[in-house]
């Protein structure tokens, strides 16, 4: 079965989405290194690090803040990254890892249904011809028989003309 080019294009869309949402930002939130999958693209020249801040601004209450830097290998200096270049170039490769995934199942399921597969053997295309050619005889057949029976009930004067144009209209309806 051929996958429709509008199916393919809405999955890839809908796998980039959920790259970014699902994959960099809900579970880089819970696991933040999984966003250093994004380094060679926002720390051109050098490493990401991830600094965690706590604080208890008040008793009973927790927070927690993460911040990424980039610091370069040479000089030693970081630059605090932004979270939106970093969680869409994330979730740009995430998304097409997801999409690979599902376009492998797409094409794999697409594959192995029945319906739409059309794996119908020539076999069984030439035993279901034969099967509703012989239906249609044995249904010939039986009008045939109907009709000529109206007909001995005409010709025996045991039916009225208007009486056998109804029946005959009738058989010819069932055919």
């Amino acid at each position: 079965m051929k996958i429709k080019t509008s199916t393919i294009v809405w999955t890839f869309i809908w796998c980039w989405f959920m790259g970014v949402t699902v994959f960099s930002i809900g579970f880089g939130a819970v696991f933040p290194s999984l966003n250093r999958i994004a380094q060679p693209f926002v720390c051109l020249d050098g490493r990401m690090e991830l600094a965690k801040d706590v604080y208890n601004p008040y008793p009973g209450n927790t927070i927690t803040t993460i911040t990424w830097y980039c610091v370069e290998e040479a000089s030693g200096t970081q630059t605090e990254l932004g979270i939106f270049p970093m969680v869409l170039y994330a979730g740009t490769i995430y998304g097409l890892l997801f999409f690979l995934l599902v376009f492998a199942g797409m094409l794999f399921n697409a594959n192995r249904r029945p319906g739409t597969a059309m794996r119908t053997s020539r076999a069984q295309m030439v035993n279901a011809s034969r099967r509703n050619s012989l239906e249609k005889l044995n249904t010939a057949e039986d009008s045939l028989s109907r009709m000529m029976e109206l007909k001995n009930l005409r010709d025996s004067n045991l039916i009225s003309e208007k009486e056998f144009e109804e029946k005959r209209a009738q058989i010819l309806k069932d055919l």
